[in-house]
């Protein structure tokens, strides 16, 4: 996988003692483009619903910015290049509710039609021992308590990250994920080595 995805796995779980391959340690899809991005929501009223205690949560919203947010990025690669070369994305989350609804939202939407052999959409135990080339993570959890539930299973956390090849993209709401030092330090390192996108209150999604 590119280096600055594996750095921080590295830093946070194997002290430090992962090394990315020198063939793939710095390619990327695109001429200038940044393998780690978090779209942080903190200004939107994008909050979580609790399902149950089988499916757990569901934030609608996210999800809806997380597809519109893919399809900008496919349209900036270009269809026919995404297609040709079988570029694959992996979307994740950890809540079952949410993974139904983007499989569902994905087969409604026409853009996606062509696409959908190369887009999976799974659990991280679903990814586990699989990679593609771009990861987008949907991380649900936006309350007033800054409760984040089983997000704290931090290995879990590890392998959605580091099934990215090439990119990875995170939406979640910092405000919330933040209190915990994990994501903290996770945010802060894309602010350094990527780029976090403050999404506005009156952004359409």
């Amino acid at each position: 996988m590119h280096e600055d995805i594996m750095h921080f796995s590295s830093r946070w779980f194997y002290e430090g003692k992962l090394q990315a391959a020198p063939e793939v340690r710095s390619r990327g899809i695109l001429d200038y483009d940044t393998p780690l991005v978090w779209y942080d929501t903190s200004l939107c009223r994008y909050q979580e619903e609790f399902i149950g205690e089988h499916f757990g949560r569901i934030n609608k919203p996210k999800a809806e910015l997380l597809l519109a947010e893919t399809e900008k990025y496919i349209k900036r690669i270009g269809v026919e290049r995404v297609l040709e070369e079988r570029i694959d994305i992996g979307i994740i989350s950890p809540y079952k509710s949410q993974i139904q609804y983007l499989k569902r939202r994905i087969r409604q939407i026409t853009f996606f039609k062509p696409l959908r052999s190369l887009i999976s959409i799974n659990t991280v135990d679903g990814f586990q021992g699989q990679e593609r080339d771009v990861i987008i993570l949907s991380l649900v959890r936006a309350n007033e308590h800054k409760e984040i539930g089983f997000l704290t299973d931090l290995r879990r956390m590890n392998v959605a990250i580091t099934r990215a090849r090439m990119k990875v993209i995170l939406i979640g709401d910092a405000s919330t994920l933040t209190h915990h030092k994990f994501y903290k330090e996770l945010y802060n390192y894309i602010e350094e080595k990527g780029k976090v996108v403050l999404i506005q209150a009156d952004k359409p999604v």
